[in-house]
């Protein structure tokens, strides 16, 4: 699941540990420069929306999912 971030200036280790109470197993991978995030966890994008709120960093998931650099919206083809 994907997020678009209202918040500049968070690292992907902040957000990985806000959400490791949710799933320990929980992936995080982060577009400083864009302000998007996807996440892979057994999480629901409702309990993530509730992290991510909760450190302060109000959240809105993307209705299409984009290519985040390591995510897996990859199919391989970028140039």
């Amino acid at each position: 699941m994907q997020f678009e971030l209202s918040t500049p200036n968070l690292d992907a280790a902040k957000l990985a540990a806000a959400l490791r109470p949710l799933d320990p197993d929980a992936r995080v991978v982060f577009d400083a420069g864009r302000g998007r995030l996807e996440v892979i966890s057994v999480a629901t994008a409702a309990q993530v929306l509730g992290v991510l709120d909760g450190i302060g960093c109000p959240a809105t998931p993307l209705e299409k999912e984009v290519h985040i650099s390591g995510g897996s919206t990859c199919c391989g083809h970028c140039s």
